[in-house]
């Protein structure tokens, strides 16, 4: 059994810069001991309000030091060699590249660093045979505000969640619309090759802002060669571990093999 928690930001409440969500995120971790933990920017999200007026002291990457990777790493320190964490940025993170698609993060400098994959935007790895894809730019919520027909194609109401994740997997990209959303700095020399999706993964991770929802996604068809067969996808929205001045969301998946052998779980904190 692979067991995985996944957690998107923001980390930190809006009245403060204090990470408090993701301490305790941390700790329940530590008490649960996932195999794998995969943290989604933002992390110094630039939405927050001290962020944007910029009456903050330090530079946003020193916080991003000083706070969020020191608990990263007081938390792999803590959990041994076996623990691995996975790190994906936003454009929303004040102290990265404002491009998408976007690099993974520098983390050369930590001591724990070969215990972290520090992963692109979007991007897809593999662990314990388990292929799993990462964006975090809200391509749920765009797609949303874009569809011209909400219907299936019998004219019956479908599930609307699922039907936003499928658009990303029948169009074999992690961001199918042109031109893209407001605020999406996309730059169409890199798009091609990295939005592309050439093979189905096993878990999609999709944080966004529309309501948080684990969903099995049935995938018709081939994608470059696959024989033809019905695949099973698990598309994860794990909401936000902060929401304004409260704590939200994330998910603990067990995971062993495939959807029929799959328990997930929406946490609050």
């Amino acid at each position: 059994m692979f067991e995985q928690i996944i957690a998107a930001g923001p980390f930190t409440t809006t009245d403060n810069l204090l990470f408090e969500p993701l301490s305790e995120l941390l700790a329940y971790a530590t008490r649960n001991s996932p195999q794998l933990l995969i943290l989604l920017g933002p992390f110094i999200d630039s939405e927050h309000p001290q962020i944007k007026k910029g009456t903050v002291d330090l530079s946003f990457d020193d916080i991003f030091q000083s706070e969020v990777l020191r608990m990263v790493q007081d938390y792999l320190e803590y959990m041994g060699p076996n623990a691995r964490l996975v790190m994906v940025p936003s454009i929303r993170d004040a102290n990265h590249d404002f491009v998408f698609p976007q690099p993974g993060f520098d983390l050369d400098s930590l001591d724990v660093r070969l215990q972290i994959t520090s992963l692109s935007n979007p991007g897809i790895f593999e662990t314990d045979q388990v292929m799993i894809g990462c964006c975090t730019v809200d391509i749920l919520k765009h797609l949303s505000g874009e569809e011209m027909s909400r219907h299936s194609m019998d004219g019956q109401p479908n599930d609307r969640l699922s039907r936003l994740a499928n658009h990303i997997l029948s169009q074999h990209s992690f961001y199918p619309l042109y031109p893209p959303a407001e605020g999406v700095p996309m730059d169409f020399s890199l798009a091609s090759e990295a939005l592309h999706i050439s093979s189905v993964p096993d878990l999609l991770i999709l944080p966004s802002d529309i309501k948080y929802f684990v969903k099995v996604l049935p995938v018709g068809g081939t994608i470059e060669g696959e024989e033809e067969q019905m695949k099973r996808c698990v598309c994860i929205n794990p909401g936000r571990l902060a929401k304004g001045e409260g704590g939200g969301t994330f998910v603990e998946l067990k995971y062993q093999g495939s959807c029929d052998k799959m328990n997930a779980s929406i946490i609050s904190i």
